[in-house]
């Protein structure tokens, strides 16, 4: 029994070891994100933009006409999402009249319910989204990193 010890010391001694404590995650995304857009921004001498609610920066590159989208009415969009290094990781159909969605529903990015209820039909727009208002995930999808901000550049084709 007394041989036995040691060996099950070492053993115990090297599992503890593999058990590392996992890091938790401090970063100030809200912080993080301000600072890439506003680079994004100076970086690619976009101008016309204003930072609105939750850190969400919008631009208006065409103005539409009509009352803006209020919560509950179908927003039909054409969009298309890349990331801040230029990767396309979605886009509506070319062929089709617009992306449906209910605003406020919750079935598309807070950063779109956002964003969506400042513009009327016929609007385009540049959208900059921080991670907290996009795809919070810590885990990367297959062609969206993780706590990404994301470019939108979209157009209000209708709402209902």
């Amino acid at each position: 029994m007394k041989r036995q010890l040691p060996l099950f010391l070492l053993l115990l001694l090297a599992l503890l070891s593999a058990c590392k404590k996992e890091e938790k995650d401090t970063t100030d995304y809200a912080a993080r994100d301000e600072a890439l857009i506003t680079a994004y921004i100076q970086a690619n001498n976009l101008t016309g933009f204003e930072r609105k609610e939750k850190g969400l920066y919008l631009a208006v590159t065409q103005p539409g006409t009509g009352p803006v989208a209020t919560a509950g009415k179908t927003v039909k969009v054409k969009y298309k999402g890349t990331t801040l290094d230029g990767n396309m990781f979605d886009q509506s159909n070319p062929a089709s009249i617009g992306f449906p969605f209910v605003l406020g529903a919750g079935n598309v990015i807070e950063g779109w319910d956002v964003a969506f209820a400042l513009l009327n039909k016929g609007s385009k727009a540049i959208l900059l989204i921080p991670s907290e208002l996009a795809y919070k995930g810590t885990s990367p999808s297959a062609s969206i990193p993780a706590h990404a901000v994301l470019r939108f550049d979209v157009e209000v084709v209708d709402i209902q």
